[in-house]
């Protein structure tokens, strides 16, 4: 957090099969996504809802690079990217943080708790996050007591 609680740092979370490694998002690295994406659209010859339609998609597609980068190319990236090794990782605890039912993004709580200490971060409420967490981190994953979700459907059990 920065300012008061008013502002986060963006990280993208790449889970590995011997680490968790944290890829800080800067505002640079967006900018340089924007331009290039301008560019190209620009390029292509199209018009200004073409050019900002793919602006959109680069910030918002910007940690898709990371699928094909090695993870040691991830952590020295920038200064601000960290790994924690899975064998360290001795739970990771979720809580949700919207309780609103009709919202279409809720967002976790995500408390990792390693033997370097505790961290927390927020994470999107997805299926497609929540899957890799439970493929990767096995029983470590505590999801909220009675929390079920299952193509969009959230089922919650008291």
């Amino acid at each position: 957090m920065k300012m008061m609680g008013m502002s986060y740092d963006t990280f993208n979370l790449i889970v590995t099969n011997r680490r968790m490694i944290f890829a800080q998002l800067t505002q640079a690295m967006v900018n340089a996504a924007i331009a290039e994406a301008q560019a190209k659209a620009k390029a292509e010859g199209k018009g200004f809802f073409g050019i900002m339609g793919d602006q959109m998609a680069a910030q918002f597609q910007y940690a898709r690079k990371y699928e094909f980068m090695a993870p040691d190319a991830v952590l020295a990236e920038t200064p601000g990217n960290t790994a924690i090794e899975n064998g360290a990782i001795s739970a990771i605890d979720l809580r949700l943080l919207s309780d609103n039912d009709n919202a279409s993004y809720g967002e976790f709580n995500m408390t990792i708790k390693s033997s370097a200490g505790k961290a927390e971060y927020r994470i999107g409420e997805d299926d497609r996050f929540i899957n890799i967490l439970k493929t990767a981190y096995g029983d470590c994953l505590h999801m909220p007591r009675g929390y079920f979700r299952a193509g969009g459907v959230k089922i919650k059990i008291f």
